[in-house]
């Protein structure tokens, strides 16, 4: 199959149609009993028409039968979309594996997995593009078999080689929250494209309770997701971090602790700085949102040494220093480099078991445009977007345009044909100009409401496409949940970040 220059992007997936699969002993049932399935939307990030192929392959290294319409695409400029779905391809058969992307132009990707026709479970991550890769990824948090309010917690670690050539040993060094090196897996062998899946429940040699992080290193270019299931229901699903995004200062969009809902955030700082992180030297600053009560800003730092490569938790459930009730932005400040990863869940909620997990984003980037590649409001199914918009200057503010562009094949002719011309295109868009974000504020944009703060009137229910975000003078980034506004039984929370360029 012929390969684009432009750009490859590797995402890796799950199409499970049995309750549970093992496949080389690192299947899905000790982690999990659910059916597992996936989707994934592409966007094309670039000023021309992407066009482009997907292959798709198991995690035994063979290639993966699909529908032949889900092999290749085109895409409008600028926003153009296209969402596939596994679930729905009759052609494919059951297993777990990868999907390689080459385009004529810049994508962006977003993956979402889903437990469908069950209680939900469901996680989301971003696709990994060319610039992504790296030969070592950092995971702030792993588990076997570990204890939490929410539920027995395992780790599933997917590596995907994203080189072109066969990988020999790759190492995956596990890493005790007391800084110890417990464990090293070897994956002895791994072909060009294809994903590992390691399950950290099925790991017999680390203790039950495990808790800490992990470093994985390949001798060649590598991407790799974390997958952390969180008792029968909840998933939080995240992209481990490239060894070139290392900094010490980071920016958490959205904190919560304790909400009366029983929403809580906890953020996992991995020191990867090269010395131990000396106590009280960490610091987690938190200032209220307008719309939160309590006190106006909390400064939390570590109570003990952080050893290198080790973890540590500010964890708003169990962390008295946290108000209860309290909700905002945050930021990291270390005294080396660390990666950041902000976890969200519900805890003593009625039937919500619903978590999130989203990475922290870098201060001091320079981007000012961003992509979403898929916003839903408010649709029949009850599946609707939130996203959080950052003004990376802390000094001054900026306003934003926010381009919002329909998706031709997934949003309906009676409601996103704006132009009435019988069909969906470019001249749908919907343009909202000279929003207002302060200096090192955020702005919310939720798509589960109809009207009020927050809300995107502009847009029409059941409204589907993706966002462009473009500052008029500062830097700016953000993330996105993907929520059900109907339905709160089991985890139908899920969130990621979005993509950014100049």
């Amino acid at each position: 199959m012929k390969r684009l220059s432009a750009l490859k992007i590797t995402l890796a997936f799950i199409l499970v149609t049995m309750l549970a699969l093992t496949v080389s002993g690192a299947g899905f049932a000790a982690s999990t009993v659910k059916t597992l399935s996936t989707n994934f939307t592409l966007v094309n990030l670039g000023s021309d028409p992407a066009t482009g192929t997907i292959e798709y392959y198991k995690d035994d290294g063979t290639p993966w039968a699909v529908d032949t319409a889900n092999t290749s695409f085109s895409l409008a400029p600028n926003g153009g979309q296209v969402q596939i779905r596994q679930y729905f391809d009759s052609t494919m058969s059951t297993g777990k594996g990868s999907v390689v992307v080459n385009s004529s132009q810049q994508l962006g990707a977003v993956v979402q997995i889903l437990a469908r026709g069950q209680t939900p479970t469901s996680g989301a991550y971003k696709g990994f593009s060319d610039a992504d890769v790296s030969t070592k990824f950092y995971v702030p948090i792993v588990a076997s078999r570990g204890n939490s309010s929410s539920g027995t917690v395992n780790s599933q670690i997917i590596v995907q080689n994203a080189s072109l050539t066969t990988l020999s040993d790759i190492t995956i060094d596990l890493i005790s929250l007391a800084g110890t090196l417990d464990y090293t897996k070897h994956i002895p062998s791994l072909a060009q494209g294809i994903s590992y899946y390691y399950d950290l429940a099925d790991e017999t040699n680390l203790p039950p309770g495990w808790f800490g992080s992990a470093v994985v290193t390949a001798s060649d270019k590598i991407t790799v997701v974390n997958n952390l299931f969180l008792g029968p229901d909840a998933l939080q699903s995240f992209n481990a971090f490239p060894q070139g995004s290392i900094t010490t200062d980071w920016l958490v969009p959205s904190f919560f602790s304790r909400l009366t809902n029983g929403l809580s955030a906890v953020v996992t700082v991995q020191n990867l700085s090269g010395s131990t992180i000396s106590a009280h030297t960490l610091i987690l600053n938190c200032n209220k949102d307008v719309n939160s009560g309590g006190q106006a800003s909390i400064s939390v730092d570590n109570p003990s040494n952080i050893l290198d490569k080790a973890s540590y938790n500010f964890n708003a459930v169990t962390d008295a220093r946290f108000p209860a009730n309290w909700y905002g932005s945050c930021s990291i400040s270390a005294p080396g480099g660390v990666v950041v990863i902000v976890q969200l869940r519900y805890v003593g909620a009625p039937n919500n078991n619903g978590a999130a997990g989203y990475e922290a984003i870098p201060a001091g980037g320079t981007d000012k445009t961003m992509f979403v590649p898929l916003i839903a409001k408010r649709l029949s199914n009850g599946f609707a977007t939130v996203v959080t918009i950052q003004n990376l200057n802390t000094s001054n503010s900026t306003t934003v345009t926010l381009n919002y562009v329909p998706s031709s094949t997934e949003c309906p002719v009676t409601i996103c044909d704006i132009n009435h011309d019988g069909s969906v295109g470019s001249d749908d868009e919907i343009t909202i100009s000279n929003v207002s974000i302060s200096a090192g504020g955020s702005i919310m944009r939720n798509h589960r409401l109809s009207s009020g703060p927050n809300s995107e009137v502009a847009l029409p229910d059941g409204w589907v496409g993706s966002l462009q975000i473009v500052s008029a003078s500062q830097p700016i980034n953000g993330f996105v949940q993907l929520t059900n506004y109907i339905n709160t039984t089991g985890d139908t929370f899920m969130a990621h970040d979005v993509f950014t360029q100049p």
